[in-house]
């Protein structure tokens, strides 16, 4: 059946229609915080704040102060989300649909740029299946889906650029590149990745190839500069500071230096505990003009201890990219101690490793098959994946998996033809079905 086109249609309808109804569901039955809980909130008011003329700010109530800790990207989905959806979740969560199945076309594109042939068909529904994916677009106003979808145009316009000097791919390369910093300040690590393969794979290719990998790494460079230098200077701006977020100095004391408690000596853990008691203030709901000077604290003071511990600091950090990488559990799922939830954690947490089972081993299988450009276009997939489910570490969030489980269903969908569905007690391999026919022929003949 998985021969057919029609059928490899129908299953993606399917898989969205899955998820669609799950997400509806999880809204009616498990509350799902659609415009609820820490970040969520933080995004809609952020937009509705833009809507009504106020400012970039999180704010509640006037004097609406502008904010340094979060970046436009998110605006670009969730202002017309706001507007089309009447701000009702149930609305926001159907319209933001179309999104996921933008997410999923992309990756059969992607999957067919790489000669899957009808089978990348399956990519789409494999990427909409997946849990970071399945969990994190039930998310309407969060960064993840949109931050999948640009992750997959970044992908696409690599393969399109480094195949055919398609100025298409460099436009998508660079737009990708300045809308993903946008989005997400950690993205600066995986185009820096991204960047740094890209020249790689330079040094290592003769003429044609090194060129348009140069130009494609130039094109990243070039939508990350911009993003980032007109968002400082908006921040010097407002806040007289040339910086892109307050988001890297609270993650390296609020995140990565707390993490390492478990991890030190009596001494080092009192030494942590003053550094919390030193900087109460959460910035990420703090307004105040001095949110740039605390955030530059927080940052020394984190680095400071990161490296007087650094053993712990590795510890921790290697424990949670590896609880991310095999283990699914979300916040929303993690603060949860009933049966029900421990149930979806074990489910999902299965799925989320046979994914990387799956693709790895698909993958493995597709690089010999592939020609020397699209190999060269894989690895840079591929080390942007692994770099970004690097950059987790003490968040402990699967999210971070996202860009590499696009991979991941692209392996999976080229896993599926080797191997076998078990019909009648029978093994048929959907590589080659007219083999089987033939095999019993000459058997009955005999």
């Amino acid at each position: 059946m998985l021969d057919s086109r029609r059928m490899l249609l129908i299953l993606f309808v399917a898989a969205l229609l899955l998820q669609s109804a799950a997400t509806i569901g999880a809204i009616f039955f498990l509350g799902l915080p659609i415009s609820t809980g820490w970040d969520n909130e933080d995004y809609i008011r952020t937009a509705d704040n833009v809507l009504a003329a106020h400012t970039f700010s999180v704010e509640d109530a006037p004097p609406f102060r502008p904010n340094g800790f979060r970046t436009p990207g998110p605006l670009v989905l969730n202002v017309p989300l706001r507007l089309l959806s009447f701000r009702h979740d149930i609305a926001a969560a159907l319209i933001s649909r179309v999104v996921v199945f933008l997410g999923g076309l992309l990756c059969v594109i992607i999957a067919t740029k790489l000669n899957l042939g009808k089978y990348a068909l399956l990519a789409g529904p494999l990427f909409i299946l997946s849990p970071t994916v399945f969990y994190y677009s039930m998310l309407a106003y969060h960064t993840e889906l949109p931050y999948a979808v640009v992750c997959s145009l970044l992908a696409l316009g690599t393969i399109l650029y480094l195949s055919k000097t398609n100025r298409v791919g460099a436009f998508l390369v660079g737009v990708s590149a300045l809308y993903a910093l946008y989005l997400r300040p950690a993205a600066l690590f995986v185009l820096i990745a991204y960047i740094g393969s890209c020249a790689l794979i330079a040094i290592l290719n003769r003429q044609g190839l090194r060129r348009r990998a140069l130009i494609a790494a130039g094109a990243c460079l070039f939508g990350t500069g911009i993003a980032y230098v007109t968002w400082c200077y908006r921040n010097y701006v407002v806040f007289h500071a040339f910086e892109y977020s307050t988001v890297s100095g609270e993650n390296l004391l609020k995140y990565n230096a707390q993490a390492m408690e478990p991890y030190l000596g009596v001494t080092g853990k009192e030494e942590l505990t003053e550094a919390l008691k030193k900087y109460p203030v959460k910035l990420q709901r703090y307004s105040g003009p001095d949110q740039f000077m605390l955030s530059d604290q927080e940052g020394k003071e984190g680095l400071r201890l990161i490296l007087k511990y650094p053993s712990a600091f590795v510890k921790s950090h290697m424990r949670g990219t590896l609880e991310s990488t095999f283990i699914f559990q979300p916040e929303a799922l993690r603060s949860r101690q009933d049966r029900l939830g421990s149930a979806i954690v074990i489910v999902m947490s299965t799925v989320h490793f046979g994914y990387l089972v799956l693709g790895t081993l698909g993958l493995a299988r597709l690089y010999p098959r592939l020609n020397g450009v699209q190999r060269a276009a894989l690895l840079v997939i591929i080390c942007v994946g692994v770099i970004s489910d690097l950059t987790g570490g003490a968040l402990y969030s699967p999210r971070f998996r996202i860009p590499l489980d696009i991979s991941f269903a692209i392996g999976a969908a080229n896993c599926i033809p080797w191997m076998r569905i078990p019909i009648s007690g029978c093994a048929i391999p959907l590589t080659n079905p007219s083999a089987h026919s033939l095999q019993s022929v000459r058997t009955r003949m005999s």
